[in-house]
């Protein structure tokens, strides 16, 4: 079952790789057999495949056959030196979370790509890139080796691109548990939150679009069934309604207070996009300034760390029963520092 899964990935990733060399220039059969490391046979097939959706155009001239994509050729767009720079300097921040390491279809289409960018500029625009790459960068890294996953991810791929239904076991951190899950694979996205690669669809376990860590996916073999993604769904929108601090939970409003320093970070820093101040004061003698603000994230542990995160300084004013959760939460933290300090006194 792995090889012939195995198989059909390599065949995936042929149908989206063909087109795109079609467009670069046309090609006969025995070079794209050559470029893609398979047989014609294999080519003739995928290009059979391709032409109910492509507009490809075939032409015999004696024994070759060439292929081409009807509409022109691809011509690259003019890039300005800066706009080559700023590329450049991105791909630097993309490769400090680790992502640019894991195997892709396009990985060597991605390195071939920089490459003609570096040579393209000026050597003194270049060397002064290589300055700007050392003292830019990213803080985000990546808190787990992702490269123990690219099958996973490939085959993940895979079943999005071909709205192919998975199956999976599943170890869920809450409960501790490996648990068999249907699955309607929509998108996968680097979640900075966690530090983390996630997949997003529909969970038929639970009947709703749920986000899941990959590394976190015991198994994982595609079905012959087939879903349909709904056409408007949007990730963005999805993540800031339904995801908060990393964690997926039901929307609810909040309203927090912070007090002195922390109140002026709460003024100047937007953690989402519903915030809003509802009340401002200024400091007065020994009283701290504070504000209040407002939002509607996802609840669950994701807006629980985030509070405590800024502890001591922020306070739940709303709803009761989250102003009650944090309060637990700080209890227990107390109650294990008070019997670490009676252990130390006596």
């Amino acid at each position: 079952m792995a090889a012939h899964n195995s198989h059909r990935g390599e065949l995936t990733y042929r149908l989206l790789e063909i087109p795109l060399l079609l467009a670069e220039r046309r090609l006969s059969q025995r070079e794209l057999a050559r470029e893609l490391g398979v047989s014609q046979r294999t080519v003739k097939r995928c290009i059979d495949a391709l032409s109910l959706t492509y507009p490809i155009e075939e032409e015999r001239e004696g024994r070759e056959v060439y292929y081409s994509l009807m509409g022109g050729r691809f011509v690259p767009p003019e890039f300005t030196p800066a706009e080559l720079g700023a590329l450049l300097l991105a791909e630097e921040a993309l490769g400090e979370t680790g992502l640019t390491a894991i195997d892709s279809p396009f990985a060597a289409q991605f390195e071939s790509l920089m490459a003609k960018v570096r040579a393209a500029l000026p050597p003194v625009l270049r060397e002064r890139l290589d300055q700007l790459a050392a003292v830019f960068g990213s803080a985000t890294s990546p808190a787990k080796d992702f490269g123990a996953h690219a099958e996973k991810i490939r085959r993940l791929v895979e079943a999005a691109v071909e709205r192919r239904r998975v199956r999976m076991h599943y170890h869920a951190l809450t409960s501790d548990r490996v648990t068999q899950r249907l699955f309607d694979p929509y998108v996968i996205y680097y979640d900075p939150d966690g530090a983390t690669l996630k997949v997003i669809g529909r969970d038929h376990h639970r009947g709703g679009i749920i986000p899941f860590s990959i590394d976190r996916i015991r198994r994982l073999r595609l079905t012959n069934a087939k879903f349909e993604r709904p056409a408007d769904f949007d990730l963005r929108e999805f993540l800031a309604e339904n995801c908060f601090n990393g964690i997926h939970g039901e929307p609810i409003t909040v309203r927090l207070r912070a007090r002195g320093v922390t109140a002026r970070i709460f003024a100047e820093r937007v953690f989402h996009r519903t915030q809003r101040i509802i009340a401002r004061k200024p400091s007065e003698g020994e009283k701290l300034e504070e504000i209040e603000i407002e939002m509607r994230v996802a609840r669950g542990r994701g807006l629980a760390r985030f509070i405590l995160s800024w502890s001591p300084d922020v306070e739940v004013l709303a709803p009761e029963e989250l102003r009650r959760e944090i309060a637990e939460a700080y209890e227990r933290a107390l109650g294990r520092y008070k019997t670490k300090v009676e252990k130390t006194e006596v």
